[in-house]
């Protein structure tokens, strides 16, 4: 029976279809940018692009208490003490309550005496679930904002880092350092108008009071600004949560909104500084005297000023109201002119490394035959690997810890290949079943050694060390591409040609 040639062999057309399926995500589908050139697709972290880096410190505190009353009056009593939210959760050690703001541990030991409470644990930080929570609204806010270029890793309970390649550290800032704790107050006293965009809460605290939070009371939010007609104003919709919408009506009724909305506005503030301030709407007022209103509008202006404040203020309601404020404990900026030489720098690096793993080959061999089709393979592994970068979802950010990934599977592959031909060449021409033989003893060697490295790096890539994380991911996608795609169609042409 006449064998199949390469191409009609299963284990080459698989290698070719990859191949062919990675340059096609990368250069094909979806489309680059018109600007893309020869990166195609492909996405580059902040120190080959340059960028900012933030890290993110968020406040809170997590303590036990010994009080003479209920948990649920503790937390109420300390909401009401300290202006923020407290949460509270049981362990095998106790209860445990999350206060969503830092305060020395002295100082809730003054508040906690007008209810006979005492500290038996206290700690910085707070619970998983309001960090992931942080996490996501962030990633809400960068989204919006188009910043696809960006990555958000957590380290611990209470940090955050954000990367964003191509935005400088004043930018990076602005975005996402101060994104804070969205709030809606009501003015009890003063007249209209006296609360102006910008104010910070100490201006305005004595004539207002505390509605509710963003996270407890705001359910949903529109994802773009809206309007009746051309003429009317621009406005952003949002839906309050049963708990919210109440608190809300509550409020305007006991502070004379629903009678004087004039002198009686509703504010909404950031990290304690007013974004929005306007009296309630005429209709509104008369709704709120039989019940709560669960969908508003918050009207911004006309023309095109309206409508961009209109979308400021969508962010703002979405992402905006984190569970906590945040701090920022650390922050740096790669400049662009060296983001593009570290770049260059990794692509000169990573062709050299290519070239002289192939030389080296060459100089053992002195083979043509076998050099050649060493380099093809080495180099349809690095394709594979910048094609798994852009099918990732989300896409994979290539940082110089990928490229030194990308370097290591070229080393680890050209042993690889070595021990595959000299298997080959060791036994001379021989019978298939012979033959088949000695390459399955190659492989035993190849997977062996690939799942040491890969076992080792795994221990890397489910910590959250950032760059060595990526370094760990490259390392064992590239090993697991050798082992089942390339290798296999390696020693496939090996048989046909030597």
């Amino acid at each position: 029976m006449k064998e199949k040639g390469l191409l009609g062999d299963i284990k080459v057309m698989a290698l070719l279809f990859f191949v062919l399926a990675a340059l096609f995500v990368i250069y094909g589908y979806p489309q680059p940018p018109p600007d893309a050139g020869i990166n195609g697709n492909l996405r580059y972290g902040l120190d080959l692009v340059g960028g900012s880096w933030l890290q993110l410190k968020l406040e809170g505190t997590l303590v036990g208490i010994n009080a003479s009353v209920n948990e649920s009056a503790v937390a109420d009593f300390l909401e009401k003490e300290l202006d923020t939210e407290v949460s509270y959760y049981k362990t095998d050690e106790g209860t445990i309550y999350e206060i969503r703001k830092s305060i020395a541990r002295d100082n809730l030991s003054e508040v906690l005496s007008a209810i006979n409470g005492s500290i038996d644990f206290f700690e910085e930080g707070v619970t998983p679930a309001t960090r992931d929570e942080t996490r996501r609204i962030i990633e809400t806010k960068i989204n919006m904002l188009g910043l696809a270029s960006a990555t958000i890793r957590t380290v611990g309970d209470n940090l955050i880092i954000i990367d964003l390649a191509g935005i400088d550290i004043r930018t990076a800032k602005d975005i996402v350092g101060k994104p804070g704790k969205f709030e809606i107050r009501i003015q009890t006293e003063g007249v209209g108008g006296e609360i102006e965009k910008g104010q910070r809460i100490e201006e305005i605290e004595n004539i207002t009071a505390h509605v509710m939070y963003g996270s407890e009371g705001i359910g949903s939010v529109g994802t773009v600004p809206t309007r009746d007609d051309e003429n009317s104003p621009w406005g952003a919709p949002f839906a309050l949560k049963e708990g919210g919408a109440v608190a809300l009506r509550d409020a305007a009724v006991n502070y004379g909104a629903t009678d004087n909305p004039t002198e009686h506005e509703l504010a909404m503030l950031l990290d304690d500084v007013v974004v929005y301030s306007a009296p309630l709407a005429s209709e509104a007022c008369a709704d709120l005297k039989k019940e709560p209103i669960y969908t508003w509008t918050a009207n911004t202006g006309v023309g095109d000023e309206g409508r961009a404040e209109a979308k400021e203020l969508i962010i703002h309601l979405r992402a905006g109201a984190l569970p906590v404020n945040v701090d920022i404990m650390g922050s740096g900026e790669v400049p662009a002119y060296l983001g593009a030489k570290f770049k260059e720098g990794a692509i000169i690096a990573g062709l050299f490394a290519l070239l002289f793993v192939t030389l080296v080959v060459f100089l053992r061999y002195r083979e043509k035959k076998i050099v050649l089709p060493m380099f093809f393979t080495l180099f349809s592994e690095v394709i594979l690997i910048l094609g798994f970068a852009v099918m990732v979802p989300g896409g994979w950010q290539l940082d110089l810890p990928s490229i030194a990934g990308i370097i290591a599977v070229i080393g680890t592959g050209v042993d690889q290949l070595v021990i595959i031909t000299d298997e080959v060449l060791s036994g001379g021409r021989s019978s298939a079943s012979m033959y088949r033989k000695r390459i399955s003893f190659a492989f035993g060697i190849i997977f062996v050694s690939a799942t040491t490295t890969i076992v080792a790096m795994l221990a890397l890539a489910f910590m959250a060390l950032g760059a060595l994380r990526g370094f760990a991911i490259v390392t064992i996608v590239g090993l697991l591409i050798g082992i089942f795609i390339t290798r296999p169609a390696y020693a496939r042409v090996i048989e046909t040609i030597v």
